[in-house]
């Protein structure tokens, strides 16, 4: 039955044939059948596609991946391309930013009353405490990246990042947000608007408690109530007439200024 030339073919709507089933496979080998041109034998009703004859269907070629032997690794070995280790200056930039962000959310948010305070005194004190809180997240995150450098498995090849560049960088960096704020203080302390939001809070409070201390250190006969309104009272008539300037300065009860500022006050709460 192989060998009988029984098989007709359609090429481009051209009948060929009778051929053997021989022939019929050699031309599909060469490329001039395709599994969607028809073939006709006797006993056939109709022509039929060629890919649904089960004398000529070929299973498709085995999935290269699905076979291909199973790669075992060998231990300590790696053909997984290493990363790169973490610049530690360049991690050290990241934390200094993100301690500069926060410094600037604080001013946005009415808190940069404090960090004038510290950068125009510009005390040793006051600037450890402004160089405290831009610096705190830098430690941390040179400490993550150190972490990651020494336990990391495979083996990282050494950054990119120049280390002499991350610490002028860093340097610069840290520079030009002190010497902003011990502007932003300068600027901030010089002016003569009326001092409101947290500025005013923070001196309310601060004068308030003082004089509370003044009051019971003279052992006068009141109560702790009527010492507390008074104190309120006076320090809040000192708030509406103290300016950014003012705050600035040194207070000095004996200047003529100050004295006429107080008595004022004083004459309102009576």
């Amino acid at each position: 039955m192989d060998g009988q030339a029984l098989w007709h073919v359609l090429i481009d709507n051209e009948q060929h044939g009778p051929l053997t089933k021989a022939q019929v496979r050699e031309r599909l080998r060469n490329g001039i059948l395709a599994g969607n041109n028809l073939i006709w034998r006797p006993g056939f009703s109709n022509w039929k596609p060629i890919s649904e004859i089960a004398e000529f269907w070929q299973p498709p070629p085995p999935n290269p991946v699905e076979n291909a032997p199973e790669y075992v690794e060998e231990p300590g070995k790696t053909d997984a391309p290493a990363g790169r280790k973490l610049s530690l200056w360049r991690s050290a930039n990241v934390g200094l930013l993100l301690g500069a962000l926060g410094l600037f959310w604080q001013i946005a948010s009415g808190g940069g009353f404090q960090l004038a305070n510290y950068a125009h005194t510009a005390s040793g004190g006051t600037i450890g405490a402004l160089i405290g809180q831009t610096l705190w997240a830098s430690p941390i995150f040179v400490l993550v990246a150190a972490l990651y450098n020494l336990t990391l498995r495979r083996e990282l090849e050494p950054s990119r990042a120049s280390a002499v560049w991350g610490a002028l960088t860093f340097v610069t960096l840290l520079v030009g947000i002190l010497g902003s704020l011990v502007a932003y203080g300068e600027y901030f302390f010089s002016s003569t608007d009326l001092i409101s939001g947290e500025s005013r809070k923070t001196f309310v409070t601060d004068s308030q408690r003082a004089c509370v201390r003044k009051q019971r250190s003279l052992g006068l006969n009141i109560t702790e109530a009527q010492m507390d309104t008074y104190c309120t009272c006076v320090t809040e008539q000192m708030a509406s007439k103290t300016t950014y300037k003012d705050m600035g300065g040194v207070f000095d009860p004996s200047s003529v200024d100050q004295k006429q500022k107080i008595e004022a006050a004083i004459n309102a709460c009576r």
